[in-house]
């Protein structure tokens, strides 16, 4: 008798939305999606124009926020759309031909579930030196 009133009092208190009796605890969920940020390095002459995107995932998932990108001192911030940031980079003038190291850094959207991460990439800028004649 004691364990069929104990059942109808479980199966009552599902029907009416009480299942907080019968159900496991929800624990909240802290920003915890590991994000990673994808570029290809470049090979440009010195003083150009070029193009670089950065492209963030988190699994399959399109993530929202901004990408800043840090190229021989200077910075720039791109908000991600379908996850990605393109950017368009002047290349310094240079003695001799150099590789620069170009940084990006991920900041997700506030109160998202995913985590700010970064990379950097490798510039080779190459010399237009004139020959002689």
């Amino acid at each position: 008798m004691k364990k069929t009133a104990i059942a109808l009092f479980a199966s009552l208190a599902l029907v009416l939305g009480m299942g907080a009796l019968g159900s496991t605890a929800n624990a909240a969920y802290p920003n915890t999606v590991r994000t990673n940020i994808k570029a290809a390095s470049k090979s440009v002459n010195e003083g150009s124009t070029f193009k670089v995107t950065a492209k963030v995932r988190a699994g399959n998932a399109t993530v929202g926020g901004k990408v800043t990108a840090i190229f021989n001192g200077k910075k720039k911030t791109l908000p991600l759309s379908g996850g990605r940031a393109t950017f368009f980079i002047k290349a310094p003038k240079v003695n001799k031909t150099k590789v620069k190291t170009l940084k990006f850094n991920f900041k997700p959207s506030k109160n998202s579930i995913y985590k700010a991460s970064s990379t950097a990439v490798q510039v080779k800028i190459k010399n237009k030196k004139k020959k002689k004649k």
